[in-house]
């Protein structure tokens, strides 16, 4: 997400630098850029700050720069599941917004639900919704289905965590086999989850009716999203999941728990339908229905995507940048 939003606002003319405390790799491509943050040296880092008109920043941890720093301060606010493993980062996240939040010049929620919570728990109002994008040059449908396993065939791409909840899709695909016998499900990701998955694909014997890919480079997405008939996601925590879009598009309409966010955007792209969260019969006729009508969505999840193409969130980004510069 970082990655496409920095693409954008440099081809739009805007200088970015990523800063991070480390990198687990380098961010490629593009013309920002990259910098380890010296966090153990404060007037070294308060020095480097003062190089930049705004500081745009993601991550918890680092919402205490705005200690050092006297320059515009964003914090773009992605959401953590308030349970399991997610925990102790969403514990971090919120005691930083509560001890920084004076020092945020504005908020920035990828979602309308996450605005709610913001003003719902720490009664801030300097929130503004931009929603995650999609580069829409890369996710289209005009591929090659060079991955297609079965009819119908679903997909989830995602970390494979325990709030992904992806056991309840399989719990789900064994009993649409016996409606439909070819029913495929792809699953692209890793995470902790993934032996347990493997695990319950063999318990279920779904050998022949599932694949654990693993990680697939992101400008393999496309294919796989081209070689499924709907995207599908169990996830009992989310903000604004960018497969979602990726999936919209490519063509693809969408199955996702009803939890506040899926709703909220099922609702305003009418591109796919909502299962009640542990309901296996909900999921199970959610996924029949939404292949037998798939076309029915096809449009409307192409037109939401191109209205939330990266170009357009950076020109919002850009906007607020603006904003917040002069006030």
């Amino acid at each position: 997400m970082i990655e496409n939003l920095a693409n954008q606002l440099t081809e739009q003319g805007t200088e970015v630098t990523i800063g991070a405390l480390a990198f687990k790799r380098f961010p490629p491509g593009g013309n920002h850029q990259v910098m380890t943050l010296p966090v153990y040296n404060p007037l070294k880092l308060k020095r480097i700050i003062e190089d930049f008109d705004i500081v745009h920043n993601h991550h918890p941890l680092t919402n205490y720069l705005a200690l050092v720093s006297r320059r515009p301060f964003i914090y773009h606010y992605h959401g953590a599941p308030d349970f399991g493993r997610g925990m102790p980062f969403r514990f971090s996240m919120l005691l930083s917004i509560k001890i920084m939040k004076q020092s945020f010049d504005a908020i920035i929620a990828v979602s309308k639900t996450g605005a709610a919570e913001l003003k719902r728990s720490f009664s801030l109002d300097n929130i503004h919704v931009i929603y995650n994008g999609v580069n829409t040059n890369l996710f289209k449908e005009q591929y090659e289905r060079k991955f297609r396993k079965g009819t119908p065939q679903f997909l989830f791409v995602g970390n494979l965590y325990a709030h992904k909840n992806v056991h309840e899709i399989l719990f789900a695909l064994k009993k649409l086999i016996k409606l439909y016998p070819m029913a495929y499900l792809m699953i692209v990701g890793e995470g902790n989850s993934y032996d347990n998955l493997r695990n319950l694909i063999a318990e279920l014997n779904l050998q022949n009716h599932v694949s654990l890919v693993g990680y697939v480079p992101h400008n393999e997405l496309p294919y796989y999203y081209s070689s499924s008939d709907v995207y599908i996601t169990a996830s009992r925590c989310e903000q604004f999941p960018l497969p979602l879009i990726e999936a919209w598009a490519c063509g693809k309409p969408v199955i996702a728990s009803n939890i506040p966010a899926h709703l909220a955007l099922l609702k305003e792209s009418e591109a796919g339908l909502a299962y009640k969260v542990g309901s296996i019969p909900d999921l199970v006729s959610c996924m029949a229905y939404i292949y037998e009508h798939k076309d029915e969505y096809s449009e409307k999840g192409v037109s939401f995507a191109e209205n939330n193409d990266w170009s357009l969130v950076a020109r919002r980004v850009k906007k607020l940048y603006k904003a917040v510069i002069e006030n």
